[in-house]
């Protein structure tokens, strides 16, 4: 028995094919993306959209509008908080996406001409794109707070101003600092993409410019804008997408002002109310207002979207 066991020939050992290996692989590599996606952006998602339509003081979770109904009561109330926070968060789109973006797209041509001290400035720019946002929304308290350099500056100038409240605490001036700190820190990320953008330019394209004869702002409006309108484009309906998602600037700067605000630190503002028990609020106020404005944002970012794509017709170089 043992003998005819020896001479058995040994199993051998399956192997995986190559298309085996790739599923696997394939597998492997998005079951934790996939599982994130699924418990962190899916599940909290759903969970919002019932609260939305639940009633507040409902334990059962009976379907109700009642919040939707509060969003147009506090929309149209005299002194409304929701309606100053949609003003602002218009207003902070166009400084931040009309104003800083072409100003960010010039200097970024600028710099790349190599200018002198070209170097220098580019590491100035890019510095509030390195550190991190406590630490630029630190150094920037530090600069216009009560007493800091800003201020002493104003002062010299005999310009008027609250020094009691000073720039962050007077609700005149609040949302502009903030405005200021937006503009900022926002240049840097925009002008590493831009400044990428306009260096994958091949340069038999400013060679041939260059003996046409066209002139520096030629250059930059005939040919450097239609080449990195891809880019462009992606910065613009990035900035859309997070046009009601915004919050950082208000909540590191001016957590306490109720007179500036965006939708985002709106919708933050009563999330943390109802998270820590301060108050009476409950989730579904905000989820019914983080809803709201997912469906005005959704076609108003697919509309900018379509819209970019129609100017320039993409070009492959």
């Amino acid at each position: 028995m043992e003998a005819a066991v020896r001479a058995l020939p040994p199993r051998k050992k399956k192997k995986w094919n190559k298309k085996t290996k790739d599923l696997v692989f394939v597998f492997l590599m998005l079951f934790l993306p996939t599982l994130q996606f699924a418990l962190f952006w899916v599940v909290p998602n759903f969970n919002s959209l019932v609260l939305a339509f639940q009633l507040p003081s409902s334990a059962s979770g009976q379907f109700s509008f009642v919040n939707f109904t509060r969003f147009w009561n506090e929309l149209t109330e005299p002194n409304s908080s929701l309606f100053y926070s949609i003003i602002d968060t218009l207003v902070y789109f166009l400084i931040t996406t009309l104003v800083n973006l072409p100003i960010v797209t010039f200097l970024s041509y600028v710099l790349f001409k190599k200018v002198p001290f070209a170097k220098a400035f580019r590491v100035i720019f890019y510095l509030p794109a390195i550190l991190g946002g406590t630490v630029t929304a630190a150094m920037y308290r530090y600069m216009v707070g009560t007493g800091g350099p800003v201020e002493k500056l104003l002062t010299a100038m005999h310009i008027p101003f609250n020094a009691q409240l000073g720039l962050l605490g007077n609700p005149e001036t609040s949302f502009t600092m903030v405005l200021i700190y937006c503009l900022w820190t926002g240049v840097g990320l925009n002008m590493i993409m831009i400044n990428g953008a306009i260096k994958r330019i091949p340069e038999d394209i400013f060679d041939s410019a260059k003996i046409d004869g066209v002139g520096f702002f030629r250059e930059f409006f005939q040919i450097v804008v239609p080449l990195i309108w891809p880019t462009l484009t992606t910065l613009l309906v990035l900035n859309m997408s997070g046009l009601f998602c915004t919050y950082m600037p208000i909540m590191l700067l001016t957590p306490n002002d109720n007179r500036s605000s965006l939708i985002g630190w709106y919708i933050v503002r009563y999330t943390l109310a109802a998270g820590d028990g301060s108050s009476n609020e409950v989730y579904n106020y905000p989820a019914a207002v983080g809803l709201i404005f997912t469906c005005i944002g959704l076609p108003l970012t697919l509309g900018v979207k379509a819209l970019c794509e129609r100017i320039f017709k993409d070009v492959e170089y």
